[in-house]
């Protein structure tokens, strides 16, 4: 989506039908609801048909193009592989003895490296048969796609709004939001932050769930579910977790979590997820630290405890400060 422009017209997408390809009817179904317009870009989601590979003959053969790519990759990383092993795979119905290679070494790294990129230029810079309309052509399909994008409307899309559809890429699991906007996964009990009006407040409602850096991200209980919103773990005193290995984008909950935790508090989340429900923003925690700034600094030098209470301290004096501020707040609209 980032290195490719798209025809502002209805576009046919065919993906393969095995399990990992039909989370794409989520991501496919975000995308249109964001970038189509009537008579303009569209995505039709046109899967292949369950155990029918000529459904998807061009996919099938960059498969395998891609799998003899695999030796390049070997080749090019040979100092940083840690085993090989004997292993089999099945071809035509017959068991073949083959050699696997264990690398250290990451998808980051392989793409930084520029292999990816040249791999990718060379299949589309080199001619290729196709089949249109029971006749065989040849052609290169970079200068195929160059032609064609030449005589028509494109739409491009922005970094940030593919970062977004990363979300879509995780395992997701059957739960249930109950009335109170809460889920239990794992022995658990999570806080829907983020997208609570999504949900009813008269009976549970099923959704899939993803784990992702310490959240949950919610989605409709749909094969083509978008996202609804966003789910934080009522763990009272915990410390941010500041690893991020996903590229997942906080939420407003987290990055105010964030916030107080530089300021050296130990933040209570089920109490901030409460005060956050009644309209606390960011910004409203950024101007409620400064107005009251000197007395935090107060209390960190008279308190003399060790961090982990100080930081209590300080996070349920900036909790009152706030429910004070809100209710200031509702008292000067009446």
């Amino acid at each position: 989506m980032l290195s490719t422009p798209f025809p502002q017209k209805q576009i046919r997408l065919r993906p393969d039908n095995a399990p990992g390809f039909c989370n794409l009817k989520r991501a496919i179904h975000a995308v249109n609801i964001q970038h189509s317009v009537p008579g303009g870009f569209y995505l039709k989601a046109d899967f292949a048909r369950k155990h029918t590979p000529k459904d998807k003959a061009h996919l099938e053969s960059s498969h395998r193009s891609l799998h003899n790519f695999e030796i390049r990759i070997i080749k090019a990383f040979e100092n940083r592989i840690v085993k090989t092993e004997p292993g089999y795979i099945f071809k035509n119905g017959k068991k073949q003895k083959i050699v696997v290679t264990y690398l250290d070494i990451d998808l980051d790294e392989i793409r930084e490296s520029g292999i990816i990129e040249a791999y990718r230029r060379r299949h589309n810079d080199s001619k290729h048969n196709f089949s249109v309309e029971g006749q065989t052509m040849s052609w290169i399909p970079s200068q195929k796609l160059k032609t064609y994008l030449a005589g028509v409307k494109t739409i491009s899309f922005s970094d940030e709004h593919v970062k977004e559809f990363i979300k879509y890429g995780f395992d997701k699991i059957k739960a249930t939001v109950s009335i109170k906007g809460t889920l239990t996964f794992q022995k658990k009990t999570y806080v829907v932050v983020d997208g609570a009006d999504k949900f009813s407040r008269h009976q549970s409602t099923k959704v899939y769930v993803s784990a992702v850096n310490g959240k949950l991200l919610i989605f409709e209980f749909k094969e083509d579910g978008i996202l609804l919103g966003e789910a934080l773990c009522q763990e009272p005193f915990e410390k941010p977790n500041k690893t991020s290995l996903t590229g997942v984008k906080e939420n407003e909950v987290e990055r105010i979590i964030g916030f107080l935790a530089e300021n050296t508090m130990v933040v209570d989340k089920a109490a901030l997820i409460e005060c956050h429900r009644k309209g606390l923003t960011l910004h409203m925690a950024k101007a409620i630290y400064e107005c009251n700034r000197e007395r935090y600094d107060g209390y960190r030098l008279k308190l003399r405890q060790s961090p982990e209470i100080t930081g209590k301290a300080l996070f349920n004096a900036f909790i009152l400060d706030c429910s004070k501020h809100q209710r200031n707040i509702r008292y000067g609209e009446k």
